[in-house]
């Protein structure tokens, strides 16, 4: 089968996975997807929230009668009978919309695919939560066709793709209105422009500067991944004091900060001066100079997002859709991830070609991660993250099992035929538990 025929199917199994995780977990997701349709509805409407407004009419509801797990703070939406009769204030953090600092692209999709759901007839949370599936669809095809530029097997490359499906953070940002829904993609991206640096030499800088702006504007978060390239990048271009090859980062780092600068700037300018989200304290503490060797352990030490899916934390997936089993796959995943680690140190001293690039990325990524979160959070809100989940890595997942896959293929060459089955084994093993939990 060509790679095209391939990447199709691995979307069309991500697709498979959206729909059933939408059509059974109608319930709102605990990473803030209120906010989000709010942001959706209101913008596909041609209104710009900011932060701090309250949530909308129609956010409020679709809050109430969906239901969410548990409750915040104490508070718990009011009954779906009654939540016509409440003011905003009655909801969870006030019913406040504290993520309207995010850039539009994404909430302009979402928004797009909600409102034709709804002259359809159908929802328009269920439709802003089709954009999502397509994003994440999009990201698995992507991401199997970026490894397969590092000159790896079409069998690894599916597998290392299905390994990324089947971890929880990403399932679960492929079924709720969440710009978590471009994290495939972007970490597709990374893989891709890695391999065009380190494996093809090419020291271009448009193409670079135009993916990360564009995923800058969808999500800033998600440019971790790719900004770790252009670092390493960096590094390298020193080194070997080859000048012109500085080009490709100081795209990236552009393509970062541009569309970043602008739109904060832009919505800063529209929100109180005296704000203060309302969700402040919940998992962040004030900084002061005295809590620097706190920061720095989030950043190296045992705050920081290493394993990327631990159960204990880093993820979040609605109880319709979770099951022992899947936490279960979840630990192996996170022990598998940790062992990168040390593998990731002996392949940099010991190895040799570009796989070497791919370890130094692996050791990277958390750390970059973690040091753009605390940044930002410091310098906006003068407050630090008591431990950085590996949530906000989860682009780092498929640089990740690039690594993998790559390392496989490598060991495959070398070692018995069997062998060669492992990776798409696994991967296969992990999206059929992926399927099952919501059954199970």
């Amino acid at each position: 089968m060509p790679d095209w025929g391939i990447a199709l199917l691995l979307a069309l199994a991500s697709l498979l996975w959206s729909a059933l995780a939408i059509s059974a977990s109608p319930g709102l997701s605990r990473y803030d997807e209120w906010t989000y349709i709010d942001y959706s509805y209101r913008i596909s409407n041609g209104e710009l929230p900011i932060q701090g407004d309250e949530l909308s009419e129609y956010a409020r509801q679709s809050w109430s009668c969906r239901g969410m797990e548990g409750d915040i703070r104490g508070v718990v939406p009011p009954p779906c009978s009654e939540a016509a009769d409440h003011p905003a204030s009655s909801w969870p953090f006030e019913g406040e919309n504290y993520n309207a600092f995010h850039p539009p692209l994404y909430f302009m999709l979402a928004g797009a695919t909600g409102t034709i759901a709804h002259s359809l007839g159908g929802d328009f949370t269920d439709g802003a939560r089709a954009g999502s599936a397509l994003l994440a669809a999009a990201g698995a095809a992507a991401l199997f066709l970026a490894i397969r530029t590092w000159k790896v097997s079409r069998l690894n490359a599916a597998g290392g793709t299905l390994i990324a499906m089947s971890v929880p953070a990403l399932a679960q940002s492929a079924a709720i209105v969440h710009n978590d829904a471009i994290s495939m993609l972007a970490g597709a991206a990374a893989v891709w422009l890695a391999a065009r640096f380190f494996l093809h030499r090419n020291d271009a800088w448009f193409v670079p500067f135009a993916v990360t702006a564009l995923i800058s504007a969808t999500r800033t978060m998600s440019v971790v991944a790719i900004l770790t390239v252009g670092i390493l990048a960096f590094m390298v271009a020193l080194g070997s004091r080859q000048w012109t090859r500085l080009k490709p980062s100081i795209a990236i780092a552009a393509g970062t900060m541009v569309p970043y600068i602008a739109w904060t700037a832009f919505q800063n300018s529209r929100r109180p001066a005296d704000y203060i989200p309302s969700i402040t304290g919940l998992s962040t503490e004030p900084f002061d100079a005295g809590d620097t060797l706190a920061v720095i352990n989030t950043l190296i030490g045992g705050g920081a997002p290493w394993g990327l899916t631990s159960p204990a934390g880093d993820w979040y997936l609605h109880p319709d859709l979770n099951s022992t089993l899947l936490e279960g796959w979840s630990w192996l995943l996170y022990a598998t991830f940790l062992l990168l680690l040390p593998l990731s140190l002996i392949v940099i001293v010991r190895g040799k070609g570009p796989i070497r690039y791919l370890a130094g990325l692996v050791i990277l990524l958390p750390v970059v991660t973690a040091l753009v979160v605390q940044s930002r959070e410091i310098l906006s809100n003068d407050a630090y993250f008591r431990a950085v989940s590996g949530r906000y890595a989860i682009t780092a997942v498929p640089m990740y099992v690039a690594f993998i896959a790559v390392a496989a293929h490598a060991l495959w060459e070398r070692s018995a035929a069997w062998f060669r089955w492992v990776v798409p084994g696994a991967g296969a093993a992990g999206y059929a538990i992926l399927m099952l939990s919501p059954v199970l």
